[in-house]
């Protein structure tokens, strides 16, 4: 059966802004636009948003999503709701306010219905509606179309969210924990901000340590920094190398394009939680591109300038044709294995102590080693039966 999901924004926030749970800012965006997107993530077909109200901040989401080609519909009360569903689907139902990680989402997607998510009954799971004397709801269920109809048939003037919870519990649904950490119920916009900064400095921000990540997220998220500023203060950071390796600092220049890779790493990361699209994404790769060549060109003339011999053009114009390739390449597969940063970290040390075009020809080598082994990974998705088109960075 197709999966379809119920995501439910009709309560109050708590702190002193008037409005919607479902309209607090989140990762960018409204968190009811994060929810609608994880659905779509884990499968969904199509979402209905059910809200009684309807502010122009989730409209603007709506209209957003929809251009992100996301099936969304919004349902102003439970019998319009049920009407979206086809008694026949399986339904994700995503409570008001919850925020999971997307690995809790997915296992919902494809868990058998019905199965319900729990959170153990303690001090810091209060907020959650509780089931029994144990357990507490995690905010996420996996119903069918079917038991929400007859829910919206006999509600009355209950709250769908618990009606549809108590007939999902009698029903002797499947409960599955929910991992430590996994989920929480925001409230208030404090409770958003702590969520986004636990989300993105989670597995995956492996290129610093983990409460150096926390911190520097916290920082940014606190001044609602752009991943498009980030991304703009990356290339800006790269291109310091072309004045630098023009006038000899070979260190410098190599240092700034290294440095460029973890500052694109954390727009990289955030688009990636918040599972949307960057922008210009295709336009800001060939702009590191078009810098990186450039880099490696101002490179070779200026050792070669000093005397190291015309075949670091060979080295230096060898790298960047491979490293084109290996771009190329990756697009294809949908992960990067080398790129101009990484590069420019193993050449740092060879041009620290003087060996420029013994670094050249090392970085040369290890592109054409990221080229070959790129080739084996593109074989492997072919055999199992296709490659993902890859548009994020």
């Amino acid at each position: 059966m197709a999966l379809a999901s119920l995501i439910i924004g009709c309560s109050e926030r708590e702190d002193d802004n008037r409005g919607l749970r479902a309209a607090l800012p989140f990762l960018g965006q409204t968190l009811i636009e994060y929810q609608v997107r994880q659905a779509a993530a884990a499968g969904a077909r199509h979402v209905v948003v059910l809200v009684e109200r309807l502010p122009s901040a989730l409209v603007g989401a709506v209209d957003r999503l929809r251009r992100d080609g996301i099936a969304v519909e919004l349902a102003r009360s439970v019998a319009d709701a049920a009407d979206r569903i086809h008694p026949e689907e399986r339904l994700l139902l995503i409570g008001d306010g919850i925020i999971a990680r997307q690995e809790m989402i997915d296992k919902a997607g494809k868990a058998n219905a019905p199965s319900i998510f729990t959170v153990p009954d303690a001090a810091e799971t209060l907020r959650f509606e509780r089931i029994d004397a144990g357990a507490r709801w995690a905010g996420i269920a996996l119903v069918d179309g079917a038991t929400l109809r007859r829910t919206a048939a006999m509600l009355g003037d209950w709250d769908l969210q618990s009606t549809l919870l108590r007939r999902v519990v009698q029903a002797e649904a499947r409960r599955v924990e929910a991992g430590a950490g996994s989920v929480w119920l925001v409230d208030r916009a404090d409770e958003g901000r702590q969520a986004e900064t636990l989300l993105l400095s989670g597995k995956g921000n492996d290129f610093l340590p983990g409460s150096l990540s926390e911190a520097i997220t916290a920082f940014l998220l606190g001044r609602n920094i752009k991943p498009l500023w980030l991304r703009t203060g990356s290339i800006v950071m790269a291109t310091l190398a072309l004045p630098a390796f023009a006038s000899g600092w070979i260190a410098s220049g190599t240092l700034a394009l290294a440095l460029s890779g973890p500052i694109a790493a954390i727009p990289r990361r955030m688009d990636g939680v918040a599972l949307r699209a960057a922008k210009w994404n295709r336009l800001w790769r060939m702009g590191r591109d078009i810098v990186f060549a450039l880099a490696a060109g101002i490179l070779a003339w200026r050792l070669a300038k000093d005397g190291a011999g015309w075949g670091v053009w060979a080295l230096a114009l060898t790298t960047i044709a491979l490293m084109g390739a290996v771009s190329g390449q990756d697009r294809l597969i949908g992960r990067s294995y080398m790129n101009a940063p990484a590069l420019a970290g193993l050449y740092l040390p060879f041009a620290f102590f003087g060996y420029s075009t013994g670094g050249l020809a090392a970085t040369a080598f290890a592109a054409f080693g990221a080229l070959l082994f790129g080739q084996r990974m593109l074989a492997r998705r072919l055999r199992e039966g296709g490659i993902p088109v890859a548009g994020k960075s």
